[in-house]
């Protein structure tokens, strides 16, 4: 199949075309990127019927948040561990829940269809996992700024239209997920600092304006190459200041489309599979670890400990003593001392051993690691603390904009 290219980037105007030179010379402007809930779960389908609209209604509502519910659970486990979670009746799930938003409702007198966006409660999703006795993790890296190079009749396409292998990462939910991705507006900014040919063989200098401008401390080349019919061969390049690292996998599909949707989903997949297993709590290896706390005023401490508690390795935290710059604490974690530094790292805290005892305080931006086969280090830390933080996990109830609460109707 061969396809037409044109711009991904919206058409220049006159009024755009004049004022290049000075776009040029002027900073670029950063991009705000808001990184998704973990804890909501978006584009629910829900299809069913009833006595009434208004029954079909409630059966759908009510088979959406089971749904919703399972994909939760599975967002936040290894699949290995999926058989160990209970399952989800409407009843269950409803207990989670603390909104549900609708999208493209569409009835009759006897059917009711719609998309649904569900919000869960964190603290009531983590008392479920650790009473299931599965591992789990609720640490969301830093996101990382994603390339989709592709290789396809003769042609390398990035910001080019079509690009059925950015396509296929659109469709999918690169937010609200454990490792999330940003996929650049392919703007005029975006086109003069970087093209899909320099893409495929940048180090970190030539793509760090473009990550400075998105806010991510890392950026991930995809690039696909489509092998006519034979599938799709998939080289995932990972660009940080500490260097180029590079994995390649190969997908089948006898069409491109079809081949770009199974690479992106498994692609996906296994930067999820691997984040899980470096970060996930351990079961059995509860202990109590004591640690110094070092913080120049109240709201920073008040800052550590809300950080503290967000981690999920963090069982419990008690406080053994105080002083207007310091506390001595005590947590009950589920896992070993270095695990533990990773994950509070990834809330921008730092815990180091130091003089036989472990320091915690705020931390300074650092990379993290959601990348197959690599582990996430124990000073790891989360996106700039400009870059739009994460909402806190299980603080939304409400409807998405332009969508309806279902609950209050």
């Amino acid at each position: 199949m061969k396809f037409s290219w044109r711009r991904h980037a919206a058409p220049r105007s006159t009024a755009a075309v004049a004022g290049a030179v000075f776009w040029v010379l002027a900073a670029v402007p950063a991009v705000a990127q808001d990184v998704g809930d973990i804890y909501t779960v978006t584009g629910v389908a829900v299809d069913a019927t009833g006595a009434s609209a208004a029954e079909a209604r409630d059966i759908a509502l009510a088979e959406g948040q089971a749904a919703a519910a399972a994909r939760m659970l599975q967002r936040l486990t290894l699949e290995p561990d999926w058989p160990m979670l209970p399952p989800m009746s409407p009843q269950a799930a409803q207990a989670l829940v603390t909104g549900v938003g609708v999208a493209n409702e569409r009835a009759s007198s006897t059917r009711y269809l719609a998309d649904l966006t569900v919000r869960f409660q964190r603290e009531a999703v983590r008392s479920l996992l650790r009473q299931s006795g599965v591992r789990f993790t609720d640490n969301q890296a830093a996101p990382a700024l994603l390339l989709p190079v592709l290789d396809a009749d003769g042609m390398r396409v990035l910001f080019d239209e079509p690009n059925p292998w950015r396509s296929a990462w659109d469709a999918r939910d690169l937010a609200n997920s454990l490792v999330p991705l940003v996929l650049p507006l392919g703007d005029l900014n975006d086109l003069t600092e970087i093209s899909a040919e320099d893409a495929v063989i940048a180090d970190w200098p030539a793509v760090a304006p473009l990550a400075a401008r998105y806010r991510t401390s890392q950026v991930l080349v995809a690039h696909a190459r489509w092998r006519d019919g034979a599938g799709l061969d998939v080289t995932l390049i990972r660009l940080t200041p500490s260097g180029r690292e590079a994995t390649e996998r190969s997908y089948g599909g006898a069409t491109l489309a079809e081949a770009v949707a199974v690479a992106a989903a498994a692609t996906q997949e296994a930067l999820l599979a691997s984040w899980k297993a470096n970060n996930a709590i351990v079961l059995g290896l509860e202990q109590t670890l004591p640690a110094s706390v070092e913080f120049a005023s109240l709201s920073e401490w008040l800052t550590i400990r809300e950080r503290l508690a967000a981690t999920s390795i963090v069982q419990d935290l008690s406080v053994v003593a105080i002083s207007p710059r310091g506390a001595q604490i005590e947590m009950r974690v589920a896992g070993p001392a270095e695990m533990v530094a990773g994950s509070v790292g990834q809330r921008q805290l730092r815990m180091v051993w130091e003089d036989g005892y472990w320091t915690i305080t705020i931390a300074e931006p650092a990379l993290q690691e959601p990348f197959p086969g690599a582990s996430a280090p124990p000073g790891g830390a989360v996106m700039p603390a400009d870059a739009g933080a994460a909402m806190p996990a299980g603080t939304a109830g409400g409807p998405m904009p332009g969508e309806q609460d279902a609950r209050a109707q």
